[in-house]
């Protein structure tokens, strides 16, 4: 497969990466509308109502870059700058938790970056126009954040050699996650999201809370970083291990 991608003209590999994107698109609006239907979802915000103009407009400018950012990283692979190997086994599992823990820490900076009074009204203010989110609105992004975090993706890639089978896994956790978060509902029954080991995964609810209240709850994967830099939703708990968690009011 590698062999094959390395010999594709330009060309056609822009346009398998943009068919790629657009199905990670595709892929996370199915697997939203399967979680917002599953058995004991809680809703946690009003429901969003129709998609707007300018979200899927967002969404498409985000497919473009997200795009650019994948034929930016064939042309940085092609160089040698990126290194890519087959490997499997435990060293593949080891890679991934490095990626998921490294990228963690890389998104919550960026993400309390694009927070910072100066910042916000410019560039992530865009996002939170959706507060009520659905699970699209992940891709909803100002143009600079979609470039900021893309190329914050290569920067990491160029550090070290990963296997695809981890780069792999990776990108589909990365969209449950963010999927999971936009969702504005809690699916996740309360004997899972109660366990001691939600303390520290991120559940939906915690995303859902940052789009109700931006000024918490800054991570994606975990709530450490939050815990640490005390930005952690203070009744965050409570709401994770409730038999039925509170509803949001959005903008309070």
């Amino acid at each position: 497969m590698l062999e094959f991608l390395e010999t594709m003209h330009p060309g056609w590999f822009t346009l398998l990466a943009l068919v790629e994107n657009i199905l990670l698109v595709g892929v996370g609006a199915l697997l939203g509308h399967v979680a917002l239907r599953l058995p004991g979802a809680q809703r946690l915000t009003p429901d969003p109502g129709p998609v707007s103009g300018q979200e899927l407009a967002l969404v498409a400018s985000t497919t473009v870059l997200n795009t650019a950012v994948t034929v930016a990283g064939w042309w940085l692979w092609k160089a040698g700058v990126i290194v890519l190997t087959t490997d499997l086994g435990l060293g593949t599992l080891a890679e991934l938790v490095a990626l998921v823990m490294v990228m963690d820490v890389l998104m919550y900076a960026g993400h309390a970056t694009v927070h910072l009074r100066a910042l916000f009204p410019w560039v992530h203010r865009l996002h939170h126009v959706f507060a009520d989110a659905r699970p699209i609105t992940l891709f909803a992004l100002h143009p600079f954040e979609a470039i900021g975090f893309g190329a914050m993706w290569l920067v990491v890639l160029a550090v070290h050699p990963f296997s695809v089978a981890a780069l792999a896994a990776y990108t589909a956790l990365n969209l449950i996650f963010g999927i999971l978060g936009h969702l504005g509902v809690e699916p996740l029954p309360q004997r899972v999201r109660g366990n001691v080991v939600f303390r520290w995964i991120a559940t939906p609810t915690m995303h859902v809370g940052h789009h109700a209240e931006p000024r918490w709850n800054l991570g994606f994967y975990t709530t450490v970083w939050d815990r640490l830099f005390h930005t952690l939703e203070p009744g965050y708990d409570l709401r994770r291990t409730a038999p039925v968690p509170e509803p949001y009011r959005i903008g309070t």
